[in-house]
């Protein structure tokens, strides 16, 4: 799908599966708080305008440990992308997502996408190994 495509039908979009409906019609979509995924990592966003920043704990670490990182993004009414740049690690962790109502409460849903550093980054096996996706469902 090409990029424009997307965002026409995100535009569409009011209504996700179940009772998570987009909060992009909300007048002011409140991400600012404190937010704790489902593995227990927290984050605390402060938004100023359309820039969000913050701190991120992740609970889980390739040490087996939490591992702490600086968080900066932008909000666009209920979509947000910000990214952490962890503190003992050479890597950086990219989420984007929506604001979503679930029974009332707010939930951030995204993807996230971390590339870490790789010995050899010309070596396709090795650099594809490097690479992991998935999903995060924050809650305050």
């Amino acid at each position: 799908m090409k990029h424009e495509d997307a965002i026409a039908a995100l535009m569409k979009t009011q209504v996700m599966a179940g009772e998570k409906v987009v909060a992009r019609d909300a007048l002011n979509p409140n991400f600012g708080g404190d937010w704790k995924n489902e593995l227990g990592s927290k984050m605390r966003l402060a938004v100023a305008g359309s820039q969000v920043t913050g701190q991120y704990t992740s609970s889980v670490s390739g040490g087996g440990g939490s591992v702490q990182g600086t968080l900066i993004g932008f909000i666009n009414g209920s979509v947000i992308c910000f990214l952490v740049n962890w503190d003992t690690a050479e890597s950086i962790t990219a989420w984007a997502g929506h604001l979503v109502k679930e029974g009332g409460a707010d939930v951030i849903e995204t993807l996230w996408y971390l590339p870490m550093k790789t010995k050899n980054p010309n070596d396709p096996n090795e650099l594809w190994s490097s690479m992991f996706a998935g999903a995060d469902r924050f809650v305050r």
